[in-house]
Order: C-alpha cells, then sequence, then structure tokens
C-alpha cells in the first residue's frame, strides 16, 4: 500500500531565528530556561542543544514530558531520551533498589488515577546517593509539567547542568512549575530567561483562536503568524458520532498526505473514534488511511505514529504535548470543567487548538453540546466560525 509522505525533520541551523541562535550560544554548563508559546521552536532548539555536545566526551540524557512526544522528537533526531517520570524512577530503583516514595494524591488526581513521587522524601533519599549517578546534562522539553521538587531531587544527587524549555500556558498535570517556580530552583533572574516569540507552526488565524485561551503573561504572547487560512477555525455541531467521523474521513481522503490529528477527553472516546474510524467506509478517491492511536496505558515503545506519513491519529488531549498536525478536530464531548477552575480548561483548549499547522475545527454533539466548555469559547465568528453537520 503506497503511503503519501509529509515533511518531518528538523530545521537545519542556518533556518534558525536569531532568537533561536542565541538560545544555541548558551553554554553547555550552567542553568538555562527557554519559555515561548506553541510553535515557537522550544522542541527545536532543545535537539540542537543536543548535537552541540558532539565530540565533548559527554552525552545530555534530554527528557519529555509523555511517550508520543519522545517517540516524535526521536523521529526527528538520535538521542538518549525517555519520558521525564518513567527516568526518575528508573533512577530511584537503579540506586536503592526500592519503589518510589509516593504522596497521597489528592481528590482530583485520584478521579484521573495519577501518582505523584514524595519529592520531600525523595530529596533525602537521593542526598545519600550524591555524586553516585554519572552525571549527565539534562535537556527537559515541556520542564512546566514537572515541579520544582522534581529538579531539587535532582540537585540532591549533583546534577548541575539543566537546559529546560516550557511555557506555564500549557501545563497541564496537578504537580507543575510556574516560570516563576523554574527561575528560582535554577537560581535565574526574569532578565536572564530566554523568550522565543515568533510562532512558526500556527496560520495567523489558528493562532488569533488560541490567543482567546491565552491565561496569563509570565510566558510571552507570540506575535500573530502572517500566514494566511484557507479555511478559518470552524465549531462543527454534528448530528451523529459517525457524521462526524464520516466528516474526518472525508478530509484524509482529499489529502492522503496531511497528518490530521482527533483530539478526544477520555480512553474511553479514543477507543470508540480509533474504531469508528477503522470500520466506516466511505466513497474514496485514494487507498483508507492510516489510523493510529496511543493510550498511556501502553509502554513508551509501542508509540506506532509515523509523523511522516499522513493518516489519522487519534489522542487524548495528555498526550498531544509538543506533537503538531497539518489538521485537528478537538471533539469538545466529555471535556470537563473540574471544580469551577475555568482557567484549567483554558489551558487545555490552548493545547489542544494549537496543534494545528494549517486547518483546526472544534466538533460536538448538536443534541448534547458542551455548554460550560462552549461558554469558553469566542463568540466573534471572525474569530470562530460556527456551522452544523
Amino acid at each position: 500500500m503506497s503511503v503519501s509522505k509529509r515533511i518531518n525533520e528538523l530545521p537545519q541551523l542556518h533556518n534558525l531565528t536569531k532568537q533561536q541562535q542565541r538560545v544555541l550560544r548558551l553554554p553547555l554548563e550552567g542553568q538555562h530556561l527557554v519559555v515561548g508559546a506553541p510553535g515557537t521552536g522550544k522542541s527545536v532548539v532543545a535537539l540542537h542543544r543536543m548535537k552541540k555536545y558532539e565530540g565533548k566526551g559527554r552525552i545530555p540524557k534530554v527528557l519529555t514530558f509523555n511517550h508520543v512526544l519522545a517517540s516524535h522528537t526521536s523521529q526527528l533526531s538520535d538521542c538518549d531520551l525517555t519520558t521525564a517520570m518513567s527516568w526518575l524512577y528508573k533512577t530511584q530503583y537503579d540506586l536503592t533498589a526500592q519503589y518510589m516514595p509516593q504522596r497521597p494524591p489528592s481528590p482530583s488526581e485520584k478521579k484521573k488515577r495519577e501518582v505523584n513521587p514524595d519529592y520531600d522524601q525523595l530529596k533525602n533519599i537521593f542526598s545519600a546517593y550524591y555524586g553516585k549517578v554519572p552525571i549527565q546534562d539534562l535537556i527537559v522539553d515541556e520542564g512546566q509539567d514537572l515541579p520544582s521538587g522534581y529538579y531539587e531531587s535532582l540537585m540532591e544527587l549533583g546534577f548541575e547542568n539543566f537546559f529546560i524549555v516550557g511555557d506555564q500556558n500549557q501545563q497541564i498535570t496537578e504537580d507543575n512549575s510556574s516560570r516563576r517556580d523554574l527561575e528560582e530552583v535554577l537560581g535565574l533572574s526574569s532578565d536572564s530567561v530566554i523568550e522565543l516569540e515568533e510562532n512558526f507552526r500556527n496560520t495567523g488565524p489558528i493562532a488569533r483562536l488560541c490567543q482567546h485561551f491565552y491565561t496569563d503573561r509570565a510566558s510571552p504572547l507570540p506575535k500573530l503568524p502572517e500566514r494566511p487560512s484557507l479555511l478559518k477555525p470552524t465549531l462543527l455541531n454534528y448530528s451523529t458520532v459517525n457524521a462526524c467521523a464520516e466528516t474526518i474521513l472525508r478530509a484524509a481522503d482529499r489529502d492522503s498526505g496531511k497528518l490530521i490529528g482527533v483530539i478526544v477527553a477520555s480512553e474511553t472516546k479514543r477507543e470508540d473514534y480509533f474504531k469508528k474510524f477503522s470500520q466506516i467506509d466511505i466513497p474514496r478517491d485514494n487507498e483508507k488511511p492510516i489510523i493510529s492511536t496511543y493510550s498511556s496505558n501502553q509502554k513508551q515503545g509501542n508509540v506506532n505514529i509515523d509523523f511522516s506519513s499522513g493518516g489519522i491519529v487519534v489522542l487524548c488531549d495528555k498526550s498531544v504535548k509538543g506533537i503538531e498536525f497539518d489538521a485537528v478536530y478537538v471533539i469538545l464531548d466529555g471535556l470537563q470543567i473540574i471544580g469551577g477552575d475555568e482557567d484549567a480548561m483554558r489551558k487545555r483548549l490552548y493545547v489542544m487548538t494549537s496543534r494545528a499547522k494549517d486547518e483546526l475545527f472544534l466538533m460536538q454533539s448538536a443534541l448534547y453540546p458542551n455548554k460550560s466548555v462552549e461558554a469558553l469559547l469566542p463568540t466573534d465568528s471572525n474569530i470562530l466560525e460556527r456551522d452544523s453537520i
């Protein structure tokens, strides 16, 4: 079966902006923090940073937030890469042959089945092993989703060189760091933090919608790109789930080289949509698209998504950090505002919508609209059009 290819490669050094090149001139030693909105090239500078170590006799450890981002990054550049939490757990177990001390989850974390290390205990444990780990330089992507205790624990082991990229408007974990937290733990002044401001991913209209969900100014608001959209971001109210799935399948058939991200609220919906895309048959001009998915229950090596080919990828919103798609369909059904925290939902919407390079659609059931989330959407039709299918 022939598969349409798409470009998925690391930009070359000479194509980087002056801001990005300034980041790459930072010394390998010390603590560095780079902040920027989605599409400003944080992951790009992190990977080019890794290349600076070639021939230096030491290899940095590159950490990412989730397994999908780890897989995507490893397809861009060959590196010693893993997820931040799995690496911390392995490091602790290798040193102590004991399981990680856990702090009791909060009620909302229980609901999400999240567990977190007890960093106060971990710092005490690691202090007894100072210098016992071959000290590696750390490069951390999406560093805002790790709490200060994470970095403080590693400092107790003797780690000194941290290069962290992040955006606190994209925090989606309960236990996270603000920009101020990261400045304090790294011992940085605000003016030593490098801000990336130019958005290379989104079209102007998509970026404008994303900015509607921007919750604070700790990370710089990027300039709106000038690149136009053929279609404005649109809220589609669908009559049936099948009509929703068929719309996306037809879009995949129109351009088989396009990678489409379908972002859903839960594991149940992820499985439902994956099955529907795999089973529904529509009249086609091209071969059936590759349908991929990933569950957080899988192991890292099982992320079976080829970002260099067209097709449809179905993911829960926590798996899309750092990823980009040519077109994005955000399924609003099932998204819940927990504890009245509308800003937390805005951050989730900010992360989900900013994955889109060229086309962006929000979708919900016409019969059972998600009224609480819809109330957070812009009413200006110049920013978000509305239609029915």
